[in-house]
């Protein structure tokens, strides 16, 4: 709901096709710089408390952001700082989620739990955009009723980011009923992140598999921050719209995560990769292709389906080859591929949409995905990926 909320806000008070993206890069941005420490927090440091402690900071991070725009001092660069907070206090809470999971479960059953995690994270994904939307309509209705000089737009994103801080009650208590897994017998090995980039080189089809997650994800999820404006440009719609495409984006993703967790295994997993990356370019062509909500809602359903099928799987095929010394470390290298695709793609799209329109850089951000997924069958034809035991070298 925040994250949708927060998108449509910025460009309703601005205009500008770009802050989206600015928005999600301040968010992002700072794993890239940070997730190596975060990662080693998480290889030292007991990873139930430290989750702990991050959620604590969200809380109050979504607290602040809630004052804020109901005070009514929606100033666009005081929102990008505290995304960016946001984004340093998720630089150390996503490589010690990621290595969390494989402590709380059987090695054989990982597969179906990160599938069974991204069902969860993507049923968020699918509800919250069309509460969020339900939200805006009604406060779009009471606009007659709003005292002189209260947006509606404004209105309504007070009310969800008030949920989300709410929201995090719920994550807390959850958490304390969570006990801390017992700690590793093998000491973790190194002080810094190179033992991971060492790891992923020494792993030739790992390695492969991390590269090409970064070309995905730049040449995919670049939609997320166009859908305001091809939402008003293409489609020629309004918020209410806006919100349909973020929760059939959702309801995708949550598609994949349910066929994830309940079919995902090892000797599935090439057919898995492959048939997400190519559902992903299908969705970004016919997104460039459609000019009616059904059909642009169709085709985001199809995009997230392949993002999340190729992403669940290549992350539990990651989680399942490293070793528990390692896995903070690792993982904080996945988390900086996914969020260093976020400042190349996010903003070079951004920019392109303003000076070619949302059809043509669409195009060719299918184009980048036929690449990649060139690229994919490559690797998998030279260097399948095999898991290895989580507590070998």
């Amino acid at each position: 709901m925040q994250s949708a909320a927060l998108m449509w806000l910025m460009y309703d008070h601005t205009g500008d096709p770009r802050w989206p993206s600015w928005l999600l890069v301040a968010q992002v941005g700072p794993t890239l710089l940070l997730g190596t420490w975060g990662g080693s927090l998480a290889d030292r440091r007991p990873k139930r408390q430290l989750v702990f402690t991050t959620q604590c900071a969200f809380l109050l991070n979504a607290i602040v952001l809630t004052a804020v725009v109901a005070s009514g001092a929606v100033a666009p660069w005081l929102v990008l700082t505290l995304m960016f907070v946001n984004g340093a206090i998720q630089a150390v809470d996503l490589p010690a989620r990621l290595a969390f999971v494989p402590d709380l479960v059987p090695k054989e059953d990982l597969i179906n739990a990160v599938g069974l995690n991204s069902l969860l994270f993507n049923s968020a994904r699918a509800v919250g955009p069309a509460l969020a939307g339900v939200l805006f309509l009604l406060a779009d209705a009471v606009t007659p009723l709003l005292p002189a000089g209260l947006h509606a737009v404004t209105l309504a994103a007070t009310m969800c980011f008030a949920l989300n801080s709410v929201s995090f009650l719920a994550v807390l208590f959850a958490l304390r009923g969570i006990p801390e897994p017992a700690a590793h017998e093998k000491k973790p090995e190194g002080n810094s992140a190179w033992e991971g980039f060492r790891y992923l080189r020494e792993q030739p089809a790992l390695g492969g598999l991390v590269a090409i997650t970064f070309v995905v994800c730049v040449f995919g999820w670049p939609v997320l921050t166009m859908l305001p404006a091809y939402t008003r440009i293409q489609l020629g719609l309004k918020e209410d719209a806006y919100s349909w495409l973020l929760s059939s984006l959702g309801a995708g993703a949550l598609s994949a995560a349910l066929a994830t967790a309940t079919f995902g295994s090892v000797g599935r997993r090439g057919t898995f990769l492959l048939v997400g990356v190519a559902a992903s370019g299908m969705g970004v062509t016919g997104l460039a292709l459609a000019v009616r909500l059904w059909l642009a809602a169709g085709c985001c359903i199809l995009l997230g389906f392949g993002m999340i099928l190729f992403l669940a799987t290549a992350q539990s095929t990651l989680q399942l080859a490293v070793p528990d010394d390692k896995r903070g470390r690792v993982m904080a290298l996945w988390a900086m591929t996914l969020s260093g695709s976020a400042p190349l793609g996010h903003l070079l799209a951004g920019q392109a949409v303003t000076e070619f329109g949302i059809g043509p850089v669409l195009f060719a951000m299918a184009l980048g995905l036929v690449v990649a997924i060139a690229a994919l069958a490559v690797m998998l034809a030279v260097h399948p990926t095999k898991p290895r035991p989580s507590g070998s070298e």
